[in-house]
């Protein structure tokens, strides 16, 4: 059985449209066990009436408050204790959960993960990762944008820790094969320091490294002969500036008509599929967190981004993604030995 702290105590989350989401995602997989963070007050009453029995498959404890998004929340994820995403956090931390989904504001999942359960070996800083999937039926479905808001001021060894820890997660979502793996980098008229100097190291790391790609490359339909990577690495800051462009983009197309959004991949829906679609994963930790619901925003996102999430992070979970990316890191960790002169 795989254990799933959920917590869903996020600000403005409506419980009950989730609650409503989580008997099609206990169907779809039967080694799922879920422990539900509620506020205090809410009874085994709200889960009958779905037809969720609590005591074998779901369990209930309670926290005092959520997390609001902002500045302030990583200041409050320390202070808040009782807040639902740290104690999501650590029922995962003191092995009473595998892995934890959150409705709470990404900015809090990130904090608490990196506070709960500490950065792995190798890793400077924890990032984000999104499926970023604006394709047509028939292309390939989606790309891993990593980081997609976690980190501002970054260096070339950050991005090639995202390259790395990103490139890993595509492999679990892909089940087989060696992820292509691009940087995000404006036209060659913008030279970039950093990025410069990321574009040498990732070509030193033995992974499939396509080189620099414009945002382009994030979008099946953009008219290029050359296939889309599998991971997109940026900064957070640039990262965070993408989602929010195809986040106004897929509101716009859905609103134009009819027929704007047909070609538009609903796959994220899917909750069971071989692309786990909705969800941003907390990478560099040593623990499995999602944030649930889709990173581009689609519609009824938390009751259907939900079962998403929590397929994701029991599939990562039992695939030993946390192992494979400190495996990673540590020939990142030999790399920078060898650049500084030391002995292995």
């Amino acid at each position: 059985m795989t254990r799933v702290a959920v917590d869903l105590l996020g600000e403005g989350a409506q419980p009950e449209s989730v609650l409503d989401s989580l008997p099609a995602a206990l169907d779809a997989d039967p080694e799922l066990v879920v422990t539900l963070v509620v506020r205090p007050g809410s009874t085994t009453d709200d889960l009958a009436g779905r037809g969720i029995v609590t005591g074998d498959r779901v369990h209930v404890v309670t926290a005092a408050r959520g997390i609001p998004a902002g500045a302030g929340a990583v200041r409050d994820v320390r202070a808040r204790r009782d807040s639902g995403v740290r104690v999501a956090a650590r029922l995962v931390r003191d092995g009473k959960a595998d892995a934890m989904v959150s409705v709470a504001p990404l900015e809090a999942i990130a904090a608490a993960a990196q506070f709960t359960f500490g950065l792995l070996p190798g890793a400077t800083r924890a990032s984000l990762a999104a499926v970023v999937d604006v394709s047509r039926p028939g292309d390939p479905a989606g790309v891993v944008l990593c980081d997609a808001g976690g980190s501002v001021d970054v260096t070339s060894d950050d991005l090639a820790q995202f390259a790395l820890a990103a490139a890993a997660y595509a492999r679990v979502r892909a089940g087989a094969g060696e992820p292509r793996v691009g940087l995000l980098a404006a036209r060659p008229a913008l030279p970039d320091t950093v990025r410069r100097a990321a574009h040498e190291l990732l070509g030193s790391l033995g992974i499939d490294y396509v080189g620099q790609v414009d945002a382009g490359s994030l979008v099946a339909m953009n008219g290029s002969d050359l296939p889309r990577p599998d991971v997109v690495v940026t900064d957070g800051f640039t990262g965070d500036v993408v989602l929010s462009c195809l986040r106004a983009v897929r509101a716009a197309a859905a609103t134009a008509g009819p027929d704007a959004s047909g070609g538009l991949d609903p796959a994220w829906r899917s909750p069971a599929g071989p692309d786990l679609q909705g969800g941003t994963i907390v990478l560099g930790v040593d623990g499995v967190a999602v944030r649930a619901g889709d990173p581009v925003g689609g519609p009824d996102d938390l009751s259907t981004g939900l079962p998403a999430a929590l397929a994701t992070a029991a599939t990562v979970f039992r695939d030993g993604l946390v192992g494979q990316i400190r495996a990673e890191l540590a020939r990142l960790v030999a790399r920078r030995r060898a650049l500084a002169g030391l002995s292995l």
